[in-house]
């Protein structure tokens, strides 16, 4: 995977929501407006994080097939949990039926 050390220069959003604020804040003549851009921008970029867009092409696909692997682990998990359970009643039968003579 190759890295991308600038990839939140690219990041689309979140120059529009600080370019917004810019002129926001000439319009209105409200210096602090653009700190509200400078959020906004930051807050893209987590969204861009958590969304897993930084990674680019190779690691937005591992990351699904993590998330698809996570799927299947938890259904698994479900699974042998209900055989677990259905052990459990059925010992749970048995000892009822001795102890009745």
């Amino acid at each position: 995977m190759q890295p991308r050390p600038l990839w939140f220069i690219l990041n689309l959003y979140g120059w529009v929501v600080l370019i917004m604020s810019i002129v926001t804040a000439i319009v209105v003549g409200e210096w602090w407006i653009f700190l509200l851009g400078v959020i906004g921008y930051l807050l893209a970029l987590l969204l861009d994080l958590v969304g897993g867009r930084s990674l680019g092409r190779t690691g937005a696909m591992r990351l699904a097939h993590a998330e698809q692997e996570n799927r299947e682990l938890k259904a698994e998990h479900a699974r042998l949990m209900g055989g677990v359970k259905e052990r459990d009643a059925r010992l749970a039968a048995l000892t009822e039926s001795k102890k009745e003579p």
